[in-house]
């Protein structure tokens, strides 16, 4: 059940990574439900876009810094981490982020917090790897991370785990979140919109997906129950989906005719590997690497919710129709398409 706060009685939340895609959305859940909430900042100065305007609390801050973190965490009721990386140059770079950054966290709140109510880890399916057999993921099955991100991401639950005696933790591991604001999933809007969809050779590749709302709430209404404590779960639509069957759906909002272009694997790892390479001499990790030509060449990317509606209730408001359309009608209202 949710918690239902009446006016006097605020419950504090440290959200990391607040100014992205996914935080922002948490930020505003968070509001939405009576907490108040401070965001952990690299500049406070710099107002970030999608939090301009929010009555926040803004925290200048660094989870590299285990210096800035202590006071950052103190007093706090719950804290959300879901700063990190999801693009690196290296493995160097994946760990020291997502795996450094979330000890230190973790160790700020173990020593200056002893009454924190609940650590979320947002980590990633990503860090359990695809399905080898076409059947969704159980958390229950053995982790087997195909990339450098997957790994750092299961080492981050790892990690937390280890201060599991001392602090309530959950986990979370979504699969690919969508909606508005989001521009890792919207090159796939992009390219419906033109009319073209490319995919890799070896037969269709499915996904399981989460609408950015309702993965927002599901981690407020998991912070709050008490089930959830100790506990790692995949927050995820009901149904999984084939990425042919999604870009259909999307072509139908925009009225287009889908032209499909298939590109075999092995082109589509020298794609990979000249995308890495100008990464590295540009220094800006490129959207397309071999790490995540390493994701994308697997199958079945897809997991179940089951857990989660049975030990508290977890579901999936949002039709994928209305989802999408929404999305669609966000980055069209904002320029983005």
């Amino acid at each position: 059940m949710m918690l239902q706060l009446s006016e006097g009685d605020e419950l504090k939340a440290l959200v990391t990574g607040a100014r992205g895609f996914i935080g922002s959305h948490l930020v505003a859940a968070l509001l939405a439900r009576g907490f108040e909430v401070h965001c952990l900042l690299r500049q406070k100065k710099t107002a970030p876009t999608w939090l301009q305007g929010l009555p926040i609390h803004a925290i200048e801050g660094d989870i590299l810094d285990p210096a800035s973190l202590s006071e950052a965490v103190k007093n706090m009721d719950y804290v959300f981490h879901l700063a990190g990386l999801t693009k690196a140059l290296s493995r160097e770079q994946f760990y020291q982020a997502n795996v450094d950054g979330t000890v230190n966290l973790l160790e700020a709140a173990r020593k200056s917090n002893p009454a924190l109510k609940r650590f979320v880890l947002v980590s990633s399916l990503a860090a359990a790897g695809p399905s080898l057999d076409g059947r969704p993921l159980k958390e229950t099955d053995p982790p087997r991370p195909v990339s450098n991100y997957g790994a750092s991401k299961l080492q981050a639950e790892q990690a937390a785990q280890a201060y599991a005696p001392d602090i309530p933790i959950s986990v979370v591991r979504p699969p690919a979140v969508f909606g508005p604001r989001d521009t890792e999933v919207f090159t796939f809007f992009k390219f419906v919109r033109r009319g073209w969809w490319p995919i890799m050779s070896g037969g269709p590749r499915f996904t399981s997906l989460i609408y950015v709302k309702d993965l927002a709430r599901g981690l407020v209404q998991m912070a709050q129950s008490e089930a959830a404590v100790g506990q790692t779960y995949f927050l995820c639509n009901d149904q999984f989906y084939s990425w042919e069957e999604l870009a259909k759906f999307i072509a139908e909002i925009f009225f287009k005719e889908l032209h499909t272009i298939v590109l075999p694997i092995p082109l589509a790892f020298v794609a990979a590997a000249v995308s890495e390479f100008y990464g590295r001499i540009s220094r800006k990790p490129a959207a397309l690497n071999l790490d995540k030509f390493r994701e994308l060449k697997a199958t079945h990317w897809i997991c179940t919710n089951s857990k989660a509606k049975m030990e508290w209730e977890f579901r999936a408001d949002y039709d994928l129709d209305d989802a999408l359309a929404e999305t669609v009608d966000w980055y069209q209202e904002n320029g983005w398409l």
